[in-house]
């Protein structure tokens, strides 16, 4: 007996039945690689996670994630050269390390741009967020950004840190490719991400020595020092126009000789006439600064800020402080908007204004970051500056902007599930659209690290309704995108927020989604446990289609614990319940799970009876995603019935469907089956679609490339 399909067909068909709105109708409307980082400020953080982009890769695609190296970059000779040492020892480790401000980061990205050439698998980049408001980022964060920017195939990631850590050894192995690690804050974010095997070249920074990883690892730490007075004057005088005199070289003594405090004072010096002047214009500020010392003190970089600060314009100000609020590590143009409640064009005028004034780095056309330190300074404004009342409607307003956004991406990613907008709220006025599916994938993959925060935010806020809604909107995103660990924590915050509202609709729903989570992690026990608690809710609300879906979501649980009896009998009892709503849909989605369990309990017949109904429920209803998986079943079915014609014909339906709504996963999948069927009985039409299979498994990096090249192979 041929192996079952596995629960991806299933966790899908759930998961894009999970409830139906309110008024008991639904909304039915068809429809990685590293950021540039634009003017890098030499001493600042490069900050933000890796950009994974909602587009297929090519097949062995070489990750190049470096940022963009800092403009007018200070002599750094010693540490380049120590740099060129180390990279050339087998299993290279090397910590840059020194106080904020310094130039770590502006000096691992020019080096590593300069010795990219001899790291001809690539280079890898992650900025781990040591020192930033928001809590340091995780080792499995990083490695599942680094594992997609490798190709790892999605669907068959490790859930656990150790098997993330194996697959990206085991990739690794036999390569020469340059790992950079920012910000790193302790050990423990690092260790998993060094290579098991000598070829690769790691280099950290930090604001710390790293000690341990010295004994443990034989890490080689390389000091950064603050510049020496003659290479600080010449960033002045380039950046300035100005000429090298003793003011100069006293003004920028005074400051630190700190690349980012010198940009900061140069950039101020090009409003004045010469530099008597600007000398006298600090020293009659009212916040004046001191001397700045070489030890990390956060105080004397917050008066160079403060100075910078009390130069802007009023509007300026207030954006400036306003984005302190943000919760994540960048920005869009319109989540600054949002949070300052304006317009986006006049915003994008004031961030670039930001920017020009050393105070934000643009990333990219639009999209926005605060150096650490910078940020730091502007959280401290906006509690002086502002009520505790306007910091929460900035909040809050951000929130809905998110909302609004999730909202939108998920009515064109799975169009035939209900949504947490009504009808009426997402047609009111300021309504957000994508195109299409790539333009949804890409809007969430930018801005899912915020998203993440600004859930803690409505948490926190105690917007109950916002911290239930946001996680619910991300579901189908989070599962396309094999974001397990992201959907399990979010949906557990959404139950959480759902009870505290009192809501238990709302409870209802988030309970299912949990249980959704679980189960696409493994843990089928505790899904089955959240689907009956959801079906015991249901029964309290007195909701029917609450009961079917909960019903149907507790059969998928049961079957994927392989307790098949129990899951028949639950599944015919959804069935009942689907066919009492006049749900054909849900029908449709009952059908084809009951011929998944038929499969698996042997009794192909049946199964192809319940597929034969599911495909009419679902043609009636103009499901397109699940017709593609019944017509993809089907042809299982009829391959186990000994009827290779008619399993042809089926798998080639589900190849046609897959096509239009451009499942490519999936279309692989029917490709590689078809191709299997056809190899002994018609050849021709094996090797096309093998062919075709082969291409887009090597695109996917799905290892079950393999067995397609070899049944490719074996047609001759």
């Amino acid at each position: 007996m041929r192996t079952p399909p596995d629960a991806r067909s299933a966790t899908f068909g759930v998961l894009l039945r999970a409830g139906e709105d309110r008024m008991g109708g639904s909304d039915s409307h068809q429809s990685v690689s590293g950021g540039e980082a634009r003017n890098v400020v030499q001493a600042g953080t490069v900050q933000g996670d890796i950009n994974i982009l909602g587009i297929p890769r090519s097949p062995h695609t070489v990750p190049h994630q470096l940022p963009r190296p800092a403009t007018h970059f200070v002599n750094r000779q010693d540490c380049l050269d120590r740099l060129d040492a180390l990279a050339g020892e087998d299993g290279g480790l090397a910590v840059l390390s020194g106080q904020a401000g310094v130039g770590k980061s502006a000096l691992a990205v020019c080096w590593s741009h300069q010795a990219a050439g001899r790291f001809p698998d690539g280079q890898l980049y992650a900025d781990l967020r040591g020192y930033h408001r928001l809590p340091p980022q995780p080792p499995e964060e990083t490695l599942h950004s680094f594992l997609l920017a490798l190709d790892a195939p999605m669907d068959r990631f490790p859930t656990r840190l150790s098997g993330m850590t194996s697959l990206y050894r085991s990739l690794l192995h036999g390569k020469r490719l340059l790992i950079v690690a920012d910000n790193v804050r302790e050990p423990q974010q690092i260790l998993p991400l060094l290579p098991g095997a000598p070829g690769c070249f790691v280099l950290a920074t930090s604001r710390n020595d790293l000690d341990s990883l010295a004994v443990t690892e034989g890490a080689t730490t390389v000091k950064v020092h603050p510049l020496v007075t003659g290479d600080a004057v010449g960033l002045f005088c380039r950046l300035s126009g100005y000429a090298a005199g003793r003011q100069v070289a006293a003004l920028v003594d005074r400051f630190g000789r700190l690349p980012l405090t010198v940009r900061i004072i140069a950039h101020r010096a090009r409003a004045m006439d010469h530099v008597a002047a600007l000398a006298a214009d600090l020293a009659a500020a009212p916040d004046r600064l001191t001397a700045l010392a070489t030890s990390d003190d956060v105080m004397e970089v917050r008066r160079v800020l403060s100075y910078s600060y009390h130069s802007l314009s009023p509007d300026k100000a207030r954006l400036f402080r306003l984005l302190s609020l943000h919760g994540g590590p960048d920005f869009s143009t319109g989540s600054a908007a949002a949070l300052a409640g304006a317009p986006t064009w006049p915003t994008l005028r004031l961030l670039r204004a930001l920017a020009a004034d050393n105070l934000l780095e643009e990333l990219s056309s639009q999209r926005f970051r605060f150096h650490d330190l910078v940020r730091d300074f502007a959280h401290e404004r906006v509690l002086a500056d502002e009520t505790p009342a306007e910091r929460n409607h900035a909040i809050r307003r951000e929130l809905e902007f998110y909302l609004r956004h999730c909202d939108a991406a998920d009515r064109v990613l799975a169009p035939e599930r209900p949504h947490v907008l009504t009808a009426e709220e997402h047609a009111r006025p300021g309504t957000v659209s994508f195109a299409d599916h790539a333009e949804a994938v890409a809007w969430c993959d930018a801005e899912i690290v915020s998203l993440l925060a600004a859930v803690d935010q409505a948490v926190e806020l105690r917007v109950h309704d916002l911290a239930w809604k946001l996680p619910i909107a991300l579901v189908y995103y989070l599962i396309l995108r094999q974001h397990r660990t992201y959907r399990h924590r979010l949906t557990g915050i959404a139950l959480q927020a759902a009870r505290r509202q009192g809501d238990t609709w709302a409870e209802t729903w988030c309970q299912n989604a949990l249980g959704g989570a679980e189960g696409a992690l493994g843990l089928h026990e505790q899904a089955t446990a959240s689907f009956t608690r959801a079906l015991a809710l249901s029964e309290e609300l007195d909701d029917p289609r609450w009961r079917s879906m909960s019903t149907h979501n507790l059969a998928w649980a049961l079957r994927l614990a392989g307790r098949y009896d129990a899951a028949l009998v639950t599944q015919e009892q959804a069935l009942r319940l689907a066919r009492e709503l006049g749900d054909r849909r849900g029908e449709a989605i009952d059908l084809n799970e009951l011929g998944v369990l038929c499969i698996a309990l042997g009794r192909y017949a049946q199964a192809r009876d319940h597929g034969e109904n599911a495909l009419v429920a679902a043609r009636d209803v103009a499901d397109l995603l699940t017709e593609a998986e019944i017509l993809h079943q089907l042809g299982q079915v009829h391959t186990l019935l000994d009827a290779p014609d008619a399993a042809a014909d089926r798998f080639e339906q589900a190849i046609r469907l897959r096509r239009r709504i451009d499942d490519r996963p999936e279309l692989a999948t029917s490709l590689l089956e078809l191709g299997r069927l056809c190899t002994r009985t018609h050849p021709a039409q094996a090797h096309t679609a093998l062919e075709e299979a082969v291409r887009l498994l090597e695109t996917l990096a799905d290892p079950r490339v393999v067995e397609a090249r070899a049944l490719l192979d074996s047609l001759g």
